[in-house]
């Protein structure tokens, strides 16, 4: 596939910077709505034009240079979702400065380290305490600290970003950056290690802006995006900055755990999610099912079987059948239509990232008539390699690969990437990352086993510092295993160990209530659940063992990163002596099937 990158019109107007994107915006539609944010005291959604956000831009550079900030010089970002976060974000990029999101989940060790070696010349953070986080020696360096919340702006030292922009507007000196000067700063997840810094320019956020507005078309001026993923995620803000492209609406939700609230009002066009995200909103949908009538339920499940059938049918590029479209138009008035509206009327599809979600799950909601479109991306790689479109999409895979992106796999079946989103090595290392992530032929080693179908459609196959073998000698895929785990509706993660074991064992994390029920039935129904998931694997990838716990798996406690993503190292640690009981219990072939252990909270038992 060529590595010649989309054009976009929008896009390349903006003279290849971030702030131009903007700038060309506000002059295309000044009074159309931009953004839209709810109170701090709850009411209606608040809405700021193009040529608002343009003018708060164009203020905050101006005062981002008052207080002494360079060009070239990194600004520290952390704050929830938010309008405020875009405006400090595209100020600092007109001023010439380099914007940095800092995760406010992330473990404070974590966050000190990122802001060693971006070597801060100012923060913007949501509140004065979060200053607390950051080392002395930081601090003192700092050449500014604004704050967002004005309550508590008046700190010494701290300035309020409202006072800045209750300033006028300065038009001049827009633009400052060139396109190929660094913009942002992002950091990789920390699934296996300690964070790493990637730097990438303004001409690259802007190719990756174009890449994604050329492979999602149904999103049109005037289309409501939610914002609700961190804004330290780059997917999240990349999104942003490709609403900012077409001229749509981005709707801002400050905390991650509220979107469902406010998703009917948003009425978004296109939803992007994590796995977890969409696990969870099916566990939902079925807990709500359950709560009705017995005719009610037979209904529903009547309903969801038809639009499987007509979903498998279009997927196999069948033609329609009279039958069952008018079978779907009444399945879809009497029920499907009520299952897609908890998520607003306008909604077209929705994207996945990050993992991999099940195949049964991506088939369940294209069913209801939700079709979830995954995609892939490497932060060493800022345009999306792949992706699922609304007009092509093959569940299981995540997609083709994006004009920009070259791929090709290696002699051991490792995805390789080249194009012009792909970095120039991680921040710190002068270079020499280079030689370890590329070959010779300059292609980007993503770490991640694939397969490339006659289509170009790629399916992920797994991890290559996840995948293991057993005392057999048999490779094991952790994520597709795990995936077929997380059906079982008690389970909120599943983790799969078993390194130089005979065989896998899984740790079964379950809610308080489903703890609970456990304790009084030795949880039958759940092992029974886990058998019957299990049964199409071969049987050297079955679990021969379940360590099933009570104690969840957080972003705070550093189990998962922000994206909810798993730190498989973390989590084996933690569990290391609960582990080691559930070997001891498997390797007694005389002794217990089962064992609780009350203090811990922890169930070991076989398979």
């Amino acid at each position: 596939m060529s590595s010649v990158p989309v054009r976009d019109a929008a896009i390349e107007s903006s003279g290849w910077t971030v702030p131009g994107i903007l700038h060309a915006r506000s002059l295309r539609t000044p009074d159309a709505i931009a953004l839209r944010q709810l109170p701090s005291a709850g009411g209606e959604w608040l809405g700021t034009t193009w040529r608002a956000y343009r003018e708060a831009v164009a203020t905050l550079s101006v005062g981002f240079r008052k207080l002494g900030l360079a060009g070239g010089e990194r600004v520290g970002i952390m704050a929830p979702s938010c309008r405020e976060w875009d405006f400090a974000q595209l100020g600092v990029l007109a001023a010439g400065g380099v914007a940095v999101g800092l995760d406010p989940y992330a473990l404070d060790e974590h966050l000190r380290e990122l802001a060693r070696g971006c070597d801060f010349a100012g923060l913007v953070l949501a509140q004065p305490s979060q200053l607390d986080r950051f080392d002395d020696a930081l601090r003192q360096r700092l050449r500014f600290v604004i704050c967002l919340d004005v309550a508590e702006g008046g700190a010494a030292g701290i300035v309020s970003l409202e006072e800045i922009l209750a300033e006028t507007a300065a038009e001049e000196d827009w633009n400052l950056a060139q396109a190929d000067a660094t913009a942002t700063i992002i950091f990789t997840s920390g699934t296996t290690g300690e964070p790493k810094g990637i730097e990438y320019s303004h001409r690259q956020m802007c190719l990756a802006a174009a890449a994604i507005l050329a492979a999602y078309p149904e999103v049109v001026e005037g289309s409501r995006l939610a914002c609700w993923l961190p804004l330290s995620n780059l997917f999240q803000r990349m999104i942003n900055l490709s609403a900012i492209g077409r001229g749509a609406q981005t709707y801002y939700v400050a905390d991650p755990r509220e979107v469902m609230r406010y998703v009917k009002s948003i009425e978004p066009t296109l939803f992007i999610g994590v796995p977890r995200f969409f696990e969870k909103l099916h566990a939902g949908i079925e807990e709500v099912i359950a709560q009705q009538p017995a005719w009610q339920q037979e209904l529903v499940r009547w309903a969801l079987s038809v639009g499987d059938r007509r979903a498998r049918a279009k997927r196999a590029g069948e033609p329609p059948d009279l039958l069952l479209e008018m079978q779907f138009a009444m399945a879809n008035w009497l029920a499907l239509g009520k299952l897609r509206n908890v998520l607003g009327r306008a909604l077209r599809f929705m994207i996945s990232g990050s993992a991999p979600m099940p195949v049964w799950l991506l088939e369940r909601f294209h069913a209801m008539g939700l079709p979830i479109l995954e995609a892939y991306g490497l932060s060493e790689n800022i345009i999306p390699v792949s992706l699922n479109r609304p007009d092509c999409f093959r569940f299981g895979t995540v997609g083709q690969a994006l004009p920009g992106s070259d791929v090709r796999l290696a002699d051991d079946g490792e995805l390789l990437v080249r194009g012009p989103g792909v970095f120039s090595g991680y921040l710190g290392d002068a270079g020499t990352a280079l030689e370890v992530q590329l070959d010779g032929d300059a292609y980007l080693a993503s770490g991640d086993f694939a397969s490339i179908d006659a289509d170009g459609f790629i399916t992920l196959i797994g991890r290559k510092s996840e995948i293991f073998k057993t005392s057999t000698g048999r490779r094991i895929c952790p994520a597709a295993i795990e995936g077929r785990l997380q059906q079982v509706s008690q389970v909120e993660h599943a983790v799969l160990f078993g390194r130089s074991r005979p065989q896998p064992v899984a740790l079964l994390v379950v809610s308080d209530a489903a703890w609970q029920a456990g304790e009084r039935e030795s949880f039958t129904s759940l092992r029974a659940q886990v058998a019957a998931a299990s049964e199409p694997l071969p049987a050297y990838q079955r679990p021969a063992g379940l360590l099933i716990s009570a104690q969840p798996l957080s972003i705070a406690d550093g189990d998962l990163t922000s994206n909810l993503k798993l730190r498989r190292q973390v989590i084996e640690a933690r569990f290391a002596a609960a582990l080691r009981d559930l070997f001891v219990l498997l390797d007694d072939a005389h002794g217990a099937a089962e064992a609780w252990s009350e203090d811990t909270r922890n169930f070991y038992c076989r398979s």
